[in-house]
């Protein structure tokens, strides 16, 4: 299965996501973080991918998608995808054709149904949101892709948006920012990437239909390690369809402060 994510791609998934964090957009951004040319979202890249193998464990009962974002695929830049199944577990790789070193490593496979006890706040998802979201998707890069992709996309896309700043929250003195992130696109002092996406998703999610509008989420287990100059860590986000859990998604994420000219004064 070959790949490529163009412009248009990056500005579709940012349109749906609100994900406008300037390594996607800015060449000198991006190479804040060693890439040689404006990055393609690790959740745009990861999309097709979890269409077709989150199928091949269809049925009923839960089902996890791990994937590691070990390297950023480059806008314009063509990737493959292989895929082996191994005793049950199906393991796939995104590989650059030039055969360098991996971009994404990744299994899928059943589990059991996870637990969810969280008092954390629940961010509830406007029915009419919801509907307006799904018909951008659907009409879009999700063109006939199963509910489950569809819902972490959702609450994915509403976190960046809305949330991310509790990230940054929780962070020392040293790495905090002095006032609370409300856009993405406005961070510019610290670089932010997602290191890894695993969603435990409820079988039922896999038939292509209408979500219901009534969907909420909380956000829980936030867990980083710091060290100077930069922290990694992961959170949890719960996702309850008309008060059912269906979803636990557990985002990998690192924030590194970048340097200032005032920081390379001796």
């Amino acid at each position: 299965m070959q790949m490529q994510f163009d412009a248009d791609d990056i500005e579709a998934w940012a349109v749906l996501s609100g994900d406008r964090n300037p390594i996607h957009f800015d060449r000198d951004a991006a190479r804040r973080m060693d890439a040689a040319d404006v990055v393609v979202h690790g959740m745009l890249a990861l999309l097709p991918i979890k269409q077709r193998l989150g199928r091949s464990a269809s049925g009923e009962g839960w089902v996890q998608f791990k994937a590691l974002l070990k390297a950023p695929v480059l806008r314009d830049a063509p990737v493959a995808l292989s895929v082996s199944d191994r005793n049950g577990r199906v393991t796939f790789k995104l590989v650059p054709e030039t055969g360098a070193a991996d971009h994404v490593i990744g299994n899928v496979r059943r589990v059991d149904p996870p637990d969810w006890s969280s008092d954390a706040e629940r961010h509830a998802l406007p029915a009419e949101e919801v509907d307006a979201w799904l018909q951008g998707f659907r009409s879009g890069l999700g063109e006939g892709y199963d509910d489950w992709v569809a819902l972490d996309a959702m609450v994915f896309g509403d976190f960046i948006r809305n949330r991310i700043g509790e990230v940054f929250d929780r962070l020392g003195p040293e790495l905090r920012l002095e006032q609370r992130l409300e856009r993405i696109e406005s961070l510019t002092s610290h670089l932010l990437v997602q290191t890894s996406h695993q969603i435990a998703f409820c079988g039922s999610l896999h038939a292509l239909g209408d979500l219901p509008p009534s969907i909420h989420y909380q956000v829980d287990n936030i867990d980083l390690i710091e060290s100077p100059g930069e922290a990694v860590g992961t959170l949890d986000l719960g996702v309850h369809v008309q008060d059912r859990h269906v979803m636990t998604i557990t985002l990998g994420l690192m924030v590194k402060k970048l340097q200032t000219i005032e920081d390379d004064k001796p």
